[in-house]
């Protein structure tokens, strides 16, 4: 057990963390209100390889900075260009708190992903949080419905290039600082818009599109160190159901700053959204635990 302590400062990373993303989401759907995603990309990759920069100077890490372009760093930088490209088409266009929710479908693609790629077994328990998952999934895009679009398709593409981009994550060396990791990021993220603007008339932005873009920067940023400190200072069987605070964080957002009021249907999805992600963390975490026994056993 950790000391209440540090286990009350990760807790209070985790949900400070949580809705600085949210407010970064925010940020980013104004400014597509005005601006081409690619150029969106360009301006906004500008202000966070600058935020990135300095992290790697500021922790130390200058000598380090050649991993970056280690092939499986590069690997995940092409999974995240895809999750930034989807998830910025789709919060053009969608409610911040249906998309919010969506992207919280991402453990529930994450257990389908390691079955079909026979990554690791996956027990009935967990197929069935995998259909309940899937069927707030379903309840909030309502495919077949005047709701889906090819936005709705975009936001569940971002979730599922999340999955894929967290088991690559898996494979990068721990001698490999974070901050090293989305530099190449957020380099890969800013050659993609510069490939989008081919086909896009882009304009000066205005000082409140900048503001906007380097505040969106800024506060990312600060909500993935946030995240690290959550991680590094509390158990991640305490963090885990805290992840899902970001679903009410985004419906007040979106309520306040866009007038989105949740359908009662989309509620319902979350609700089971929710259950299922926090289903198969706990079972997973179950499993751990029980593999952990057994090795001491032994």
């Amino acid at each position: 057990m950790r000391p209440a302590a540090e286990t009350k400062k990760g807790v209070t990373a985790m949900i400070i963390g949580g809705a600085l993303f949210v407010i970064n989401d925010a940020l980013v759907k104004l400014a597509t209100e005005t601006m081409p995603l690619g150029e969106l990309l360009v301006v906004r990759g500008i202000f966070a390889i600058a935020c990135v920069l300095s992290l790697i100077i500021g922790f130390g890490d200058t000598r380090r900075i050649s991993s970056a372009a280690k092939p499986i760093v590069v690997l995940r930088a092409a999974c995240e260009f895809l999750v930034s490209l989807c998830y910025v088409t789709a919060i053009s266009q969608l409610p911040i708190g249906d998309l919010t929710t969506i992207m919280q479908a991402t453990p529930i693609i994450m257990t389908i992903l390691c079955a079909v790629l026979r990554i690791e077994l996956v027990d009935w328990p967990r197929w069935i949080a995998v259909f309940i998952g899937f069927a707030g999934v379903l309840m909030i895009a309502q495919p077949g419905g005047s709701n889906f679009t090819l936005f709705t398709l975009s936001a569940l593409a971002s979730a599922t290039f999340v999955a894929l981009r967290d088991l690559v994550t898996r494979k990068i060396k721990a001698e490999i600082p974070p901050a090293v990791v989305i530099l190449t990021t957020t380099i890969f993220a800013s050659c993609g818009g510069l490939l989008l603007g081919l086909t896009e008339t882009w304009h000066m932005p205005s000082t409140f599109e900048f503001s906007l873009l380097g505040g969106a920067a800024i506060i990312v940023t600060i909500a993935n160190s946030l995240m690290v400190t959550a991680y590094r200072y509390a158990d991640v069987s305490i963090l885990s159901p805290l992840r899902y605070l970001v679903v009410i964080w985004a419906a007040i957002m979106g309520y306040i700053v866009f007038a989105e009021i949740p359908a009662g249907i989309g509620a319902l999805g979350a609700a089971l959204i929710i259950g299922g992600g926090i289903y198969t963390g706990y079972h997973e975490r179950a499993r751990t635990r029980l593999a952990r026994n057994q090795l001491q056993t032994h």
